[in-house]
């Protein structure tokens, strides 16, 4: 009986091990796509400091939701950052390093002279 128990304690903390094992392998792997490039914390007293931008390995995964086409992150002439799709001229605003990516705001913001013709 004691033989059982001290096989079912190992198991536990064998079991509890691998459970904490896969916890920080998923934290590790979340947080490869956190937003910005500043690695501080923002705090109130800095609203005026630049505002995040997409980090290059979500950048890297995002498509454009009408054609599934890879999207390229642009800076207008007022310092305002857009993920562009230069197959058909949307444009997709980017607030506080976060994408709004649907096809309103893509239709909405369209912008013929983005587009690349191919001959």
């Amino acid at each position: 009986m004691k033989l059982i128990l001290r096989l079912l304690g190992v198991a536990a903390l064998i079991a509890l091990g691998v459970i904490i094992y896969r916890a920080v392998r998923q934290y590790r792997e979340d947080s490869v796509f956190d937003l910005g490039s500043n690695p501080q914390p923002q705090s109130s007293s800095s609203s005026s400091s630049e505002p995040r931008s997409i980090s290059p390995e979500l950048l890297a995964i995002l498509a454009d939701p009408g054609d599934k086409g890879p999207v390229e992150l642009m800076k207008d002439s007022e310092g305002k950052e857009w993920l562009v799709n230069r197959r058909n001229g949307y444009r997709y605003p980017i607030e506080d390093g976060i994408p709004i990516m649907l096809l309103e705001e893509g239709e909405k913001n369209r912008d013929e002279s983005l587009i690349i013709r191919q001959e």
